[in-house]
């Protein structure tokens, strides 16, 4: 108020404007004249207060005073005369506006005060639930390194919510029961395979040793011996081609085997299947192979990699068949290509397991045939390499059935 005075009487000694200075930013002050003009403030919303008596406040309170709320002022005022003039000066607080200034005073400290027990606190229980919820990623972590080559058969624990851990764990053992089939396959096919291999070996070598002991020296021992170890050298050599077939059709890309398919480009059906036929008639002239197609027929497909599959299933008809005259009638309907013999057949036991490696439902009778056990898992490589499907049917004593399911064009 003394400031507001004294900026008065400035302007009563004839300055236009009173200079104010030295007031808060957060007073209100009015200097105006009796017929409400106003001179200088630093609010233009400040009404017009009464006097306050001697150097008193007092408290002026008006509801609703703005569109968002009250107005509430601690406030002194007073008239002064200068003659000719009379003035009127007055400096007020918001008491709610200095309440939460002093609220906003405080603020850093309070903060400071309830926030570092906080943080702390959310620090421990942040750390607890990471260590809860990454509990069972170390499980599964520590028990995935402990699963090996040794002990495939172990699997991941499964137990616990059925949440996105469980799914990974589940999605572990999956590849894990995965592995451990390859794996087992992996080695049935190697003792296989030195079981395949043992047996000319054997004899190869029992009959170099005849020879290097005595066997030379007789024409016939020598003869025999020799027509001996060429032929099991032929066996060992048809074997090996096979696994290599086997290796090549297991590992070829289903892309370059479906070419002709994705082409576009059709084959003649009557006229491939015609050649097919006609090489086994030349190969197995025994054999009275039946060709049955349907007029224009075409195959929107490899028809190298077909043609393989086609010899395997024929030369197995014809080689496991008791009848001095094989029947095979080869038939095509739609996209089913159907080779059906009239055999001995596969009993329901070995008919699940054909497509094996190796597996022979006579085991007795296969090895005197020529046979190796791998000529159908070739095929149904080659197949799968052609998007096709391939499967047998069997009555004991009727005869066997082969289909092969092409891909659709």
């Amino acid at each position: 108020m003394g400031i507001l005075e004294n900026a008065v009487y400035s302007l009563a000694a004839g300055e236009n404007y009173p200079e104010i200075r030295d007031i808060p930013y957060y007073m209100m002050y009015r200097i105006s004249m009796p017929n409400g003009r106003v001179l200088q403030t630093n609010d233009p919303m400040i009404p017009d207060l009464p006097e306050t008596e001697g150097n008193g406040t007092a408290r002026f309170f008006s509801k609703d005073f703005f569109a968002d709320g009250n107005l509430n002022l601690i406030y002194a005022a007073k008239n002064i005369e200068i003659p000719p003039r009379a003035y009127h000066i007055q400096a007020a607080i918001d008491i709610d506006m200095d309440t939460s200034n002093r609220y906003i005073q405080y603020m850093p400290a309070v903060f400071l005060l309830c926030g570092l027990p906080i943080i702390a606190l959310s620090w421990l229980l942040a750390w607890r639930t990471a260590a809860r919820m990454l509990r069972p990623v170390k499980r599964i972590t520590r028990q995935a390194r402990e699963i090996g080559s040794g002990n495939l058969n172990r699997r991941l624990d499964e137990n616990g919510a059925d949440d996105e851990l469980k799914t990974l764990a589940l999605t572990f053992n999956g590849l894990f029961a995965r592995l451990e089939r390859d794996f087992e396959r992996e080695k049935r096919f190697a003792s296989d395979v030195s079981h395949e291999l043992k047996t000319p070996i054997a004899v190869i070598r029992g009959h170099t040793e005849l020879l290097l002991r005595w066997g030379r020296g007789d024409p016939d021992v020598l003869e025999n011996s020799l027509q001996v170890i060429l032929r099991e050298a032929k066996s060992m050599e048809r074997l090996t081609g096979q696994l290599l077939a086997l290796s090549r059709a297991q590992n070829a890309k289903a892309e370059s085997a479906r070419g002709e398919a994705e082409s576009g480009t059709g084959t003649d059906a009557a006229q491939f299947l015609r050649s097919v036929c006609e090489d086994f008639a030349v190969i197995e002239p025994q054999a009275k192979i039946a060709l049955t197609v349907p007029p224009g027929s075409v195959l929107y497909a490899d028809t190298e990699s077909l043609r393989e599959i086609l010899r395997i299933i024929i030369r197995n008809a014809v080689l496991y068949n008791d009848h001095p005259e094989p029947e095979i009638a080869v038939t095509l309907a739609g996209r089913l290509l159907s080779v059906a013999d009239n055999g001995t057949g596969i009993s329901g036991e070995d008919l699940p397991h054909i497509f094996e490696s190796f597996y022979r439902a006579d085991k007795s009778r296969n090895r005197s045939k020529g046979g190796t056990g791998i000529g159908l898992a070739i095929a149904r490589s080659v197949a799968g390499n052609l998007g096709a499907e391939l499967s047998a049917e069997s009555t004991p004593g009727t005869g066997t059935v082969l289909r092969i399911l092409l891909a659709e064009s």
